[in-house]
């Protein structure tokens, strides 16, 4: 139980360093008048590299085991971050994020599929839902944390000193990972058997293919959101802590409901679970672009929260439910192309998009995005019957 605890708190750690420098990285370019594409393209470089890796890492973690990668990626992290607080916007303009964002992006995605792994392959089959709930709980506080720390010091700083959050938790991190319990590496077939398996084999399995054209729509909506919400918020004159109190709002959401995940579960399925999801995500996103006040952009953003939060423990179940044994660090992988794949191209798009039509055109663009994700998982379901 110990040791489950602290890898989750690993994961946690480098979730905050990701999430609180994608978050300051965004402000800081609003901040320099950057425009809705050029904003976009930076956030795009957090997930470029993964999306064309992670199959690999995926492969790394199933023949080498967790710990060379998680310790790479930490490293990675702390280098990332340092950019913004060593080069200031009158010396290097916009180019520190620009390696930041590369840097940071890479080394999360080294850091969390290992964890990622390491939790399902080190819990029981019975147990493995429970402790993705616990693993998805963390990562509510650490997408609380993040936002509202970082809105914290921007405002009383400025943007700058903000990326001594990820620094701090990535060193953090890695004491916990270093001091301690190393994780165990179960033993896997050979590399050069395993270098014979296409990754895209793994689509011929028709359930996982479903989990991941389900987690593509379900990413795109969360990646999107974590896109327009600052900019949007910008718009409408909030400050940074207001932005930052918004995310803060939708982390406490998704905490709540992953506490009561497993009761949940108990009269669920997971693909009704991930109905539920798509469903509010198609209602919060068309009423957006119609709200202006505060207090009605956090009661929204709750209910986003419960929605999209409820969703990663029952995919991560999934994945590792209809993975092919020993090739689930490789299903994960692929699973983060699918999202990486929606975080690179989607703000560029999107980004332009928005500079032309506003706003509000993305949110309602989401909205017909979950309407067809709700139709698929509907068809799907008359099918199994």
């Amino acid at each position: 139980m110990f040791q489950t605890i602290r890898f989750i708190s690993i994961g946690v750690l480098t979730h905050l360093a990701f999430i609180s420098t994608r978050f300051t990285t965004s402000l800081y370019a609003i901040d320099k008048d950057a425009s809705t594409f050029t904003i976009g393209t930076i956030l795009s470089l957090f997930s470029l590299i993964p999306m064309l890796i992670s199959v690999r890492i995926g492969r790394w973690i199933d023949q080498s085991g967790p710990l060379s990668p998680t310790i790479t990626g930490i490293i990675l992290l702390i280098v990332g971050a340092l950019f913004p607080l060593m080069f200031s916007y009158q010396t290097a303009d916009l180019a520190p994020l620009l390696v930041s964002a590369t840097l940071v992006g890479t080394g999360f995605t080294l850091s969390i599929l290992s964890m990622q792994q390491h939790l399902g392959e080190s819990s029981k089959p019975e147990d493995r839902s429970t402790v993705f709930s616990w693993f998805a709980m963390g990562v509510s506080v650490s997408g609380f944390v993040g936002p509202i720390l970082s809105g914290i010091i921007i405002d009383a700083v400025s943007h700058r000193p903000a990326f001594l959050i990820p620094i701090i938790s990535s060193i953090v991190a890695l004491i916990f990972l270093c001091f301690g319990q190393k994780p165990k590496h179960k033993n896997s077939p050979p590399s050069k058997l395993r270098k014979r398996n296409n990754p895209f084999q793994l689509l011929r399995f028709t359930d996982l293919r479903d989990v991941l054209i389900v987690t593509g729509i379900i990413s795109m909506c969360w990646d999107l959101q974590n896109f327009v919400i600052p900019i949007h918020g910008a718009q409408i004159g909030f400050s940074a802590s207001k932005i930052g109190g918004i995310f803060g709002a939708f982390a406490v959401a998704t905490f709540a409901i992953r506490i009561f995940m497993p009761t949940v579960r108990k009269f669920t399925t997971e693909w009704q679970v991930l109905l539920g999801t798509l469903g509010c995500v198609s209602c919060c996103f068309f009423l957006f672009p119609f709200v202006k006040s505060y207090a009605a952009f956090l009661g929204i953003a709750l209910i986003l929260g419960l929605g999209l939060g409820a969703a990663q423990p029952n995919i991560m179940t999934l994945v590792h439910t209809t993975a092919p044994h020993n090739r689930v660090a490789e299903a994960l992988g692929l699973r983060l192309t699918v999202i990486h794949g929606n975080q690179v191209l989607l703000p560029i798009i999107f980004g332009a998009f928005g500079t032309a039509l506003g706003t509000s055109s993305i949110f309602w663009t989401v909205t017909f995005i979950a309407l067809a994700g709700v139709m698929f998982i509907l068809i799907k379901e008359k099918h199994r019957r």
